[in-house]
């Protein structure tokens, strides 16, 4: 009989046990997908670095075969392997650039074969990136006319392939989203090489990859390595681009994405627990006749739980079902076609698991709670409507100063919001962070768009950027100065010693770049690094470490064991590095040798496809074309978040109308019975909606841009540096799209006060 009960209440409260369900159904959603696709992008890395041993350590220089062995019987060193990479050309189009990479085994960083043959030393062929390879329609078979400093390497695509250090893969550093189409990276035996290569002397190494045994034990082993080879760069693999990349993704989206998700979940919850406790009170009187029927309280109780506990449970698992299979798949995809790693796939969290069995017990709970306050009370009194308790203040507020002059309208409404104040504060809160959501995610938009002009329009003050090959000679470098100007600089890797000895790698930006490359401070103005007695550190290193100005630096080049004590003696912004500049007049005066990797030009290289002793030549309207690739990744993420935002708004403005309209069926009544029109009632009902709308969208706005501004200060990865930058159409696109959302579901629930039954309502009460 009380399942038949159940039934039937469910049926006459359909819309409020559509809307519990929908908002359950949003929030574990968003939450278990947003987990899933985290959780499946750090566990897809794991056993991909493990499964394909990624190295735990790079050696930098010039090396050798005999380098490689003296490196294998260092104590703990399990493994070492050489790679020679080069930057080349396609011969037939020299706008697309392949970073070459020539091996003699592939123990370390081994292959992940998509496509083609394993790695074999004695097999011919190279072994391309996969999205390299899918971007210029490449197949198995296909042969490739690859050139480097004069020769012509003619190799059949003998396969397809990710590699674990290669998980993000860009032409330079000034490029921060790789452009496939233009830029991959291949493999190839060193045998082919030496096939075209006869001076036996000229192979080198310029990486050895190290495996190491113990982790604990990488800081002993660069230092026997520092020993026993000279002039080397030693890198832990977790200094990499490719490493601290797809690391960094992870723990922003950790962060940021973390708030958005725990959002979600708040305002979906928050509105569950007040609509069923609403939904009990409106059971008080059935609850009266089943305890005056004699039924026990346990059972009454259990069967209200049950209302809350079978509709959240349901909706919890198609929460999970829906964030592993959409949202997870959506993101984790987007992801997937930024970073070079195989099976990415979202994977549920047992803290999704507890996430939605605790809503379930929450609302659960939480219906216990006011069924078992109905029950306290006397029989008699549970078969009465309760009666609502008002305190006199929150009438009188409507009779005293400005108040006085108010429409019946607004001091209705102002009333009714005092009488109902969980409710109110409920619907505030609820549209609140909806609008809050809408502004931050419109805003981190503008933000990245804003970041991108400072970066490339500002900051990067020239047209083409030339990368310069590390074994040029001086001479070499005039001749391209004189060729191009003499608007250089330099990047050396660096180790910074701390108090305590421990060293932390970074790199010094050497600038003898004239206004080419020019300098922000904190507040994006223009400044000249003009002091040639020290160094000068990016705002946000200085405060991860406490560095002040005058505080004195120790450190050294890497490869070269001679330490350098510096005085800080100014602070500069670097919306995407975090590191030390240095004049070149500072970094000659203390005896080390100026050589430029880049030299900065504004003349026309339109035409131009290769020029000697340079690398790459990136232009900056490229620089630019890829960030703007990397806003339409963002887009879709955004996008996706902006639509449940606005459909779970939508879902609890609904929820509160329907709860603030059940509640006014009496109050309504009798206005009609006063004589009131549905008109003027509808406009009552509306205009509490439309000043809850008006609150929450005051409160959301700034909310909005606070969230916004957080996120990128404190979330986002380390070597980044930039805040919120919210336009004013965001907020206006915000405040017009709540209020209006607020206003159409208002204006469609006002639609049933013609429907309310006068005798019903009246008579009910009695």
């Amino acid at each position: 009989m009380l399942r038949k009960k159940m039934i039937r209440d469910i049926k006459q409260n359909l819309s409020q046990f559509i809307t519990i369900f929908l908002m359950v159904f949003i929030g574990v959603m968003v939450y278990s997908g947003i987990e899933s696709y985290m959780e499946g992008m750090k566990q897809t890395a794991n056993n991909f670095y493990t499964q394909n041993n990624l190295q735990d350590l790079n050696v930098m220089g010039s090396l050798s075969k005999e380098n490689i062995e003296t490196i294998k019987q260092i104590d703990n060193v399990k493994n070492a392997e050489g790679k020679l990479n080069v930057s080349t050309v396609l011969d037939d189009n020299n706008d697309i650039t392949l970073s070459m990479n020539f091996i003699e085994s592939n123990e370390i960083s081994k292959f992940y074969i998509i496509e083609g043959k394993e790695f074999d030393a004695n097999t011919k062929g190279v072994w391309l990136d996969n999205f390299f390879a899918q971007e210029n329609n490449l197949k198995i078979g296909d042969t490739l006319k690859i050139k480097y400093d004069g020769y012509v390497f003619e190799e059949e695509v003998a396969g397809f392939i990710n590699v674990p250090d290669h998980l993000y893969d860009v032409k330079d550093e000034s490029q921060l989203y790789p452009d496939h189409k233009s830029f991959g990276f291949a493999y190839a035996s060193t045998k082919e090489l030496e096939k075209y290569i006869k001076n036996i002397d000229y192979l080198k190494y310029n990486y050895i990859m190290v495996d190491i045994d113990n982790k604990d034990k990488i800081n002993e082993v660069k230092n026997d390595i520092e020993e026993k080879i000279e002039n080397v760069v030693l890198m832990n693999i977790e200094d990499t681009p490719s490493y601290t990349q797809y690391k960094g993704e992870i723990e922003e989206g950790e962060t940021y994405i973390g708030v958005f998700s725990g959002l979600f979940l708040f305002i979906a919850l928050l509105s569950v627990v007040t609509t069923m406790t609403r939904v009990v009170k409106k059971q008080r009187v059935q609850i009266g006749t089943l305890k005056a029927l004699g039924f026990k309280k346990n059972k009454i109780i259990l069967h209200y739980i049950s209302y809350g506990f079978w509709i959240s449970l349901v909706a919890s698992m198609f929460g999970l079902l829906g964030g592993r299979y959409f949202i997870g798949n959506v993101f984790i995809g987007i992801e997937m076609s930024f970073f070079e790693i195989p099976n990415g796939v979202p994977i549920i969290k047992n803290d999704s698991y507890i996430v939605a069995l605790l809503v379930t017990l929450c609302v659960s709970f939480v219906t216990y709670l006011a069924t078992r306050k109905i029950l306290k009370e006397k029989t008699a009194e549970t078969l009465r409507n309760e009666i609502p308790k008002v305190k006199n203040n929150s009438l009188n507020i409507t009779t005293v100063g400005i108040f006085k002059k108010m429409s019946f309208n607004t001091k209705w409404n102002i009333r009714d919001m005092f009488r109902n104040k969980a409710r109110t504060v409920t619907g505030i809160v609820g549209v609140t962070a909806c609008a809050m959501l809408i502004v931050c995610s419109l805003g981190m938009l503008n933000s990245m768009n804003y970041f991108i002009d400072l970066q490339f329009n500002r900051i990067f003050n020239f047209d083409y950027k030339l990368s310069i090959k590390s074994d040029i000679s001086n001479d070499e470098i005039k001749e391209l100065t004189n060729e191009y100007g003499d608007n250089t600089s330099e990047s050396l890797y660096i180790e910074i010693k701390d108090k305590d000895g421990n060293r932390e790698s970074n790199n010094i930006f050497v600038t003898d770049s004239k206004d080419y490359v020019r300098f922000v401070d904190n507040k994006d103005k223009f400044i000249k690094l003009d002091n040639d007695d020290g160094i000068y550190v990016t705002y946000k290193l200085a405060e991860t470490n406490g560095y002040k100005i005058g505080d004195e630096i120790i450190w050294h080049v890497s490869g070269d064991n001679t330490y350098h004590t510096s005085k800080i003696v100014g602070f500069n912004k670097d919306p995407q590095n975090q590191n030390v500049t240095a004049t070149r007049k500072y970094l000659e005066s203390l005896g080390i040798e100026y050589k430029p990797d880049s030299l900065y030009t504004n003349e026309d290289l339109s035409n131009t496809k290769e020029i000697t002793n340079v690398e790459v030549i990136s232009n900056i309207e490229q620089l630019k074309e890829g960030m703007d690739s990397m806003l339409e990744t963002m887009k879709t993420m955004i996008t996706l978040i902006i639509v449940i935002a606005v459909i779970l708004g939508v879902v609890i403005i609904y929820n509160l109308g329907i709860l603030s309209y059940t509640e006014k069926q009496y109050q309504f009544a009798t206005l009609k019975v006063l004589g009131f029109k549905n008109k003027q009632i509808k406009k009552i009902f509306i205009k509490q909606n439309n000043i809850i709308a008006v609150i929450s969208i005051i409160l959301g706005l700034p909310a909005g841009f606070y969230l916004t501004d957080w996120i990128f200060k404190t979330a986002i990865e380390e070597s980044y540096d930039f805040g919120a930058h919210i336009n004013i159409e965001t907020y206006v696109i915000a405040a017009i799209g709540t209020f209006l959302i607020s206003y159409l579901v208002s204006k469609l629930l006002a639609t049933k006060i013609k429907k309310i039954d006068m005798v019903t309502s009246l008579k009910g009460n009695e």
